[in-house]
């Protein structure tokens, strides 16, 4: 079945995008002081601002207690900031730093310039015709309860 072709293709999208090795290239090709371990905690928080750990926990897929030493390592570097919620104590509000924004915008250049690299090949309306793609299929698997 098709819908099976199309699960296994994302499983693949899904498990290059969490590879440690292409982690710790990215971080030594943005020439950023991070390690490699800890961008996918870093950048989420970057994208889900503000969070706490057990949000990010979940996203990440990572039990709480991992989660909150990466957390607790990258407040340790200056990268993120946390406080306890209004609304609960118990519960860290986490944020990047002025340093993490930073550390963010170069890894966010980096990025874009590795996409514009991969895609160099590609028209402008098949890149198009992909986004608006993925933009649907993010938008099937958001209603999904």
């Amino acid at each position: 079945m098709i819908e099976g072709d199309i699960f296994s293709t994302l499983i693949n999208i899904v498990a290059f995008f969490n590879r440690t090795d292409r982690d710790k290239k990215m971080v030594t090709d943005a020439g950023v002081n991070l390690e490699a371990t800890s961008l996918q905690s870093f950048t989420s928080i970057g994208r889900m601002q503000p969070t706490n750990v057990s949000d990010l926990a979940n996203l990440l897929g990572k039990s709480h207690s991992s989660t909150s030493r990466q957390i607790d390592k990258l407040e340790k570097n200056g990268l993120i900031e946390t406080q306890p919620s209004q609304k609960d104590a118990r519960i860290r509000v986490i944020r990047l730093s002025k340093q993490g924004e930073q550390i963010t915008s170069v890894i966010n250049a980096t990025r874009l310039k590795t996409m514009q690299s991969a895609f160099s090949d590609w028209s402008d309306s098949d890149k198009k015709q992909l986004l608006d793609s993925l933009e649907h299929l993010n938008q099937t698997l958001t209603n999904i309860n």
